[in-house]
């Protein structure tokens, strides 16, 4: 019999690598849609940023301030939103429950900056009738160059756009924190909603370790001019008067956070205590003309700020101190108005260019 001509050959093997490769191309497209969706399924289950579910709020695994307040700001039910950075982290919003008679979530973000602070304001009052905000607005916040600030929360997270939940379910990420989130409730290693990153458990409060936790200049700088951080807190103010401007039947609630003498040795010996001072003196004049905005004004406690034991650094106070603050914000002792405004702050003034740093470094001294 004639043999087939070379070309059917070739011909027919063609078809057959092509049929092939169809296949194969065809069985990895299914495991990786098989596997898409196992993946999907997973986070949509574990749901470790609680896109879909309420936390427990007797215990759950929190790792991730910024992804996982989005799912406290979307599904807790709440008229209070206390907002800040780690400063705020210490405060339990139960507290805020009691001595205001309302319901509140809490949102913090370390090293927040205000951009990521208006999304979440903004994210907020999409999904709640927001009546109060309680911001912890600190000198460190308002100083700093906005070019220097972060910009880190998951967009696809905060907002109410379902279609880019992709970005979320087939993520690698939320993979391997369901994952995570999984052993830690098997090893019982949860914290209750009211305990959602707070850290004051973690550290100690006392002398030695705010010392411990000061980086202290080691040289002293040329004061700096009463301008020196206008350009910075004028653009990280005007964030700050746009919410009251935004939502003008909503109480804003700022407060200035202890921060101790530490601070003010620092702000000596780098030439800015002026520059501070004409920063406060121009944000709570500015602040203050707005009928929506309150401010609470804890700096010039003068028993807190001096006793270090307060402290785990230069600026982070314990727990029970702020338990107290929180305490006292309703009471209107701490408030700053119009009328005492120039008193409080220059008396602080005062007292911080007049204080001895250097017993604090003294030999034996607070033993």
């Amino acid at each position: 019999p004639a043999r087939p001509a070379l070309s059917t050959l070739t011909s027919r093997e063609g078809t057959a690598l092509k049929n092939a490769k169809r296949r194969w191309t065809a069985v990895l497209l299914a495991v990786t849609a098989v596997l898409l969706a196992l993946c999907a399924a997973a986070v949509a289950l574990v749901d470790p940023f609680f896109h879909y579910h309420a936390p427990d709020p007797e215990g759950e695994v929190w790792f991730d301030q910024r992804a996982q307040g989005a799912g406290l700001l979307r599904s807790q039910e709440y008229e209070t939103v206390l907002l800040g950075s780690s400063l705020a982290a210490n405060y339990r919003p139960f507290w805020f429950d009691v001595f205001y008679e309302t319901s509140t979530v809490k949102i913090t973000f370390p090293n927040g900056g205000f951009r990521e602070f208006t999304q979440a304001l903004d994210y907020a009052n999409t999904r709640r009738g927001v009546k109060r905000v309680i911001f912890g607005l600190d000198p460190n916040l308002l100083s700093r160059s906005p070019s220097e600030e972060p910009d880190q929360l998951p967009g696809y997270l905060y907002d109410n756009n379902p279609w880019n939940d992709g970005q979320y379910l087939l993520n690698k990420d939320a993979l391997l924190r369901s994952a995570y989130t999984v052993l830690k409730k098997a090893q019982g290693e949860t914290q209750a909603l009211q305990d959602a990153f707070v850290w004051d458990g973690n550290v100690s409060f006392n002398r030695e370790e705010a010392l411990g936790g000061y980086d202290r200049p080691q040289t002293r700088e040329a004061a700096k001019p009463a301008d020196w951080f206008r350009e910075n807190y004028t653009a990280n103010l005007q964030a700050v008067t746009g919410w009251l401007e935004r939502y003008p039947d909503t109480e804003f609630i700022f407060y200035f956070s202890p921060y101790s003498i530490l601070f003010w040795d620092k702000m000596d010996l780098l030439g800015e205590t002026e520059a501070v001072f004409a920063m406060l003196d121009e944000v709570t004049e500015t602040l203050l003309g707005y009928d929506n905005a309150e401010l609470q004004f804890f700096m010039d406690d003068l028993e807190v700020i001096t006793n270090l034991d307060n402290y785990a650094d230069h600026i982070h106070v314990a727990g029970r101190v702020t338990y107290q603050m929180s305490k006292a914000m309703n009471t209107g002792e701490y408030r700053l108005t119009a009328e005492n405004r120039r008193e409080r702050l220059d008396a602080l003034r005062e007292f911080v260019v007049n204080y001895d740093y250097a017993g604090i470094f003294a030999p034996g001294e607070g033993e």
